[in-house]
């Protein structure tokens, strides 16, 4: 009894698992796709990811080369010139993997759907795609990559315009001060 129990109980969870696996496939290739979708409404497909990454080691080994205090010149200038080649080292394979644009277009596509699979539901993402297929959408979908500019730009002159309305009263009357002590000055001779 005890085994027929058992094998019970593994044919459930192998079919659980079988069914929670097959649900998974589909759900997620849907989900995919409608982020896929979402992406294209909105303009989000074109992402230009830059990375500004250093690989120098050269400072990390030669502050440890520092500490060294019992070698010659001549012991120091050989470990400075494998500094310089374990560093042009790293630096090759560094850039081999971001030169490999086909990996790094995959990676970038990973964490972006990554990101918005963590972010929303498939039922959110119906939504917004069915809200930015409207006329009021594809408004917005055009104005929101342009916002933070405008936003800076406007920010810029309204605090331009501001600091004058503040500044210039107090530059008039340096002026005048200065007009001022520049007279005494020249009556003083």
């Amino acid at each position: 009894m005890h085994k027929i129990t058992t094998t019970l109980f593994v044919f459930l969870i192998s079919a659980f698992c079988g069914v929670s696996t097959f649900a998974q496939g589909p759900t997620l290739e849907n989900k995919n796709s409608l982020i896929s979708q979402f992406r294209k409404l909105t303009g989000a497909d074109k992402v230009n990811l830059t990375l500004n990454v250093s690989t120098d080691i050269r400072d990390d080994f030669k502050s440890l080369l520092a500490e060294e205090k019992d070698l010659t010149d001549a012991q120091k200038q050989e470990l400075t010139k494998y500094i310089d080649e374990a560093n042009e080292r790293i630096d090759k394979i560094a850039k081999s993997v971001f030169a490999d644009e086909q990996a790094m277009t995959k990676l970038s596509e990973e964490v972006i759907f990554q990101i918005y699979d963590k972010t929303f539901t498939e039922n959110e993402l119906k939504e917004l795609i069915a809200f930015y297929q409207t006329p009021t959408g594809q408004k917005a979908a055009a104005f929101l990559p342009s916002l933070s500019k405008q936003v800076e730009e406007s920010f810029r002159q309204s605090t331009l315009a501001l600091l004058q309305t503040l500044v210039s009263p107090k530059i008039e009357a340096e002026q005048a001060q200065f007009r001022q002590k520049l007279k005494e000055l020249k009556t003083k001779k």
